[in-house]
């Protein structure tokens, strides 16, 4: 960050970077940004001559030649009285495994891919590379990560960021295990029916992910929850429409993906720089920290909302007033969308009459956007 002109200023969740890194403002990019591919190229080269001085002056030729080489551990001498108390005994003492191979520490261990997603991407690879469309119907479990990354990746390979609707479908039944639906692409729809770990969608930037109760189930959705926290870390595009509740930082770091989820927890829309979300249910604390674009919509039934956001940075307003018309008629359309992808009871009850509840809606926007900006955006989304 520093070699493409950061200048450590920590105002990165102002939206206000003096130097053009960290901000979605086109204004301050062109104005002040001055990073170069070179520059970052010329700190790496600077970074490895020094590692291989080092290298060389302990008799290596690589870094794996020092994994778990505790020998070359010289306790100093030269710290205070404190610090010569500590025992490194233990840290001096070498682990190294038996063998030949003696200096080489055990291998990470790596989780397990999961033979679902291997299966589908053998499966529908040769169909979406022929321009066929594909639709699976699959089990799915906790060993089930990142499923729809290698298919997303795959359908970018064919299409690029052009795929057409619909192009790959699939419904999965069970738990999803982390990061489900992960860099998701434009064309690809994702049903869930069941529940979904940490992660879900994260990155993505576009097709639709949609996950809501098992058939059958016994419990009240809205008060469940469904998916685990960090959902649509760093998404860009897309669409999210969840039956049930939400984990921490529900649309962390979100800059363009649309999503309704029935409840958050701490830290909902966390550094949040665009798209829209909708919440209907309670939030956790710090509702909005580090926000500085995009929008929320809160159903504030308890009417603690307005000790549960983060009043520093965001602002909240009621949507009574006539010149929120046209959110009104966004969160009805957003509604109308959740009732008939995902079948939330909650959005239907709420859709038979949207002005008798609309009371106990809130907008959350940035302090320094202004109610004026937003509508803008609205009509250009539109």
């Amino acid at each position: 960050m520093m070699a493409l002109g950061c200048k450590y200023l920590r105002i990165c969740h102002l939206n206000t970077c003096a130097t053009g890194v960290a901000t979605q403002e086109p204004r301050l990019r062109a104005q002040h940004f001055k990073g170069l591919p070179e520059r970052v190229i010329a700190y790496f080269t600077y970074l490895v001559e020094d590692v291989r001085q080092h290298l060389a002056a302990l008799g290596a030729r690589s870094l794996e030649e020092l994994i778990g080489r505790a020998d070359l551990l010289v306790e100093r001498e030269d710290v205070p009285h404190r610090q010569q108390l500590l025992d490194l005994s233990r840290l001096k003492a070498s682990a190294l495994l038996p063998g030949p191979a003696s200096h080489r520490a055990a291998p990470p261990i790596a989780a397990p891919p999961s033979p679902l997603a291997q299966q589908l991407l053998d499966e529908a690879f040769p169909e979406l590379k022929a321009g066929r469309s594909v639709r699976r119907e699959v089990r799915i479990d906790t060993q089930d990560r990142s499923l729809g990354a290698g298919l997303a990746g795959a359908l970018a390979k064919t299409f690029g960021d052009a795929a057409p609707p619909g192009t790959l479908e699939l419904h999965c039944h069970g738990s999803a295990g982390q990061s489900f639906g992960a860099f998701n692409a434009k064309g690809v729809p994702l049903h869930l029916h069941g529940e979904a770990n940490d992660g879900v969608g994260k990155g993505m930037a576009g097709g639709r992910i949609v996950i809501a109760p098992p058939a059958g189930h016994r419990y009240t959705a809205q008060h469940a929850t469904i998916l685990g926290n960090a959902a649509l870390y760093g998404a860009t595009g897309g669409e999210l429409y969840a039956v049930g509740r939400g984990g921490e930082r529900f649309g962390v770091r979100n800059s363009g993906a649309t999503a309704v989820i029935e409840g958050v927890g701490d830290h909902g829309c966390e550094y949040m720089t665009g798209g829209p979300v909708l919440v209907l249910g309670r939030t956790g604390l710090n509702f909005g920290a580090g926000m500085t674009g995009g929008f929320a919509y809160v159903l504030d039934i308890d009417r603690g909302f307005v000790d549960r956001y983060n009043h520093e940075l965001v602002d909240i307003h009621r949507l009574e007033a006539e010149s929120m018309e046209n959110h009104l008629q966004h969160l009805r359309n957003l509604l109308r969308t959740h009732a008939q992808l995902a079948g939330s009871a909650q959005a239907r009850e709420l859709l038979e009459d949207v002005r008798e509840v609309i009371g106990k809606f809130w907008l959350v926007k940035p302090k320094a956007a202004s109610l004026d900006s937003l509508v803008a955006a609205l009509k250009r989304a539109a």
